[in-house]
Formats: C-alpha cells, sequence, structure tokens
C-alpha cells in the first residue's frame, strides 16, 4: 500500500494540492506495532516506497514510543515528518484495521476558512458531500508540527477513546490544510477531493461574501 500512497501523493501534487516538499502521509495495520510515514524534505512528486520511515509505536509519553526504526538504506539518513505528532497521535488511537491519514493543503479548502466558513456547515447545502464524507469543525490556526496542533485535530475528528473510533472522516486547519482518515489511501483522498470541489464551488458563487 505505500505504493499507493505515493501515487496520491503524486497526485496531490499535480493537483496543487502540495508543492514539492509538502504534504504527508502514514498507515498503519492494526496488528503491527509501528507504521509507515513519509520523510520529511522529500520532493513528493517523486516519493518512493523505500522512502518511508518505519516507526515504533510503544505505551508512554511521545517522545519515547514513536521510535524509529531503519526501513531500508534509502530511508537511513531520512527524518520522518515534522507532522509526527499528528500521525503518531492518530495511528496509536483509531481501532481499524488499516488506518491511512493523508495531510494536505488544498488551495480552495484553505481559502473557504481563511473567508471564514465553517466547512461543516457546507454539509447542509451539498447533499453530496454528506453523503460520502462527514467533515469535523474547524480547528483554529496553531503552530504547525506542535503537539498543540496535533492534540486539536484528534479532539476535532471526534475521537472516543472507549470506542477507538472517530466521528469524522476529514477536518480542517485555519490557514494550514486538512488531515483526512480512512482505511485506504484513495478513500482519505476522495474526502479532501470532495470537499475541496465544493469549496471552489462556493467561493466561485461569491455567496460568502453575501
Amino acid at each position: 500500500m505505500l505504493e499507493t500512497i505515493c501515487e496520491v501523493m503524486t497526485d496531490a501534487y499535480k493537483r496543487n494540492w502540495i508543492t514539492s516538499r509538502d504534504g504527508n502521509a502514514s498507515i498503519r495495520h492494526q496488528d503491527r506495532d509501528h507504521f509507515y510515514v513519509t520523510p520529511t524534505g522529500v520532493r513528493k512528486q517523486t516519493l518512493q516506497p523505500d522512502q518511508f520511515k518505519k516507526m515504533g509505536i510503544r505505551s508512554t509519553g511521545y517522545g519515547l514510543y514513536a521510535t524509529p526504526l531503519m526501513y531500508t538504506d534509502i530511508s537511513h539518513n531520512l527524518k520522518p515528518s515534522g507532522e509526527l505528532p499528528m500521525h503518531f497521535g492518530l495511528q496509536q488511537k483509531i481501532d481499524t484495521e488499516v488506518r491511512v491519514i493523508l495531510h494536505f493543503h488544498p488551495t480552495y479548502t484553505i481559502a473557504a476558512m481563511y473567508a471564514g466558513i465553517q466547512l461543516p456547515e457546507l454539509l447542509k447545502e451539498f447533499p453530496e458531500l454528506s453523503r460520502y464524507t462527514s467533515v469535523a469543525p474547524n480547528v483554529p490556526m496553531l503552530p504547525p508540527i506542535s503537539q498543540e496542533l496535533a492534540d486539536a485535530c484528534i479532539t476535532a475528528l471526534g475521537y472516543n477513546k472507549d470506542s477507538g473510533n472517530i466521528q469524522y472522516n476529514i477536518v480542517g486547519m485555519d490557514r494550514h490544510g486538512v488531515i483526512a482518515v480512512d482505511t485506504s489511501p484513495w478513500r482519505a483522498y476522495e474526502h479532501i477531493e470532495r470537499l475541496e470541489h465544493i469549496c471552489k464551488i462556493v467561493l466561485a458563487s461569491g455567496a460568502h461574501n453575501a
């Protein structure tokens, strides 16, 4: 499935949802004590499966339980994504057989939040979005790659510690981007695609200025 994530990252680059070194992704299978995350500082449009970082999961504090494990010689000198706190928090908590997390910067979705649009409100007006994708409340502007941002996103996604499930598929971070979660790379991708499409329509209509 790492190959599929590479395809998704390339497609996101072609759509201008990320620039060369932006964006990140991770995947974990429920029965494994590790997950894979994209490296930082690597051109995502040419990302290769052997460049992912393999991260171990343990049971106590962030600095202790996300330990880099060497995956291949190629990834040996690469560092994991700066958004590791977000990926680790979600990968550790969510209880599904496979979980994929994508973090992109889709233009119209970010523009909609910047214009003051609350993304969940769009569900009321566009049934095609609500039919397949549930949108979390906007997360306010917080420092990137921070534990504060990671915690805010996990909360906004509606994480339930008793069930291990989340309530929403996607959350927007004001002036930053989105996080989408699902059981495969393309399913997570489609949540971003649907929301971006609706945001483009709304902004083109000018209704947000009325």
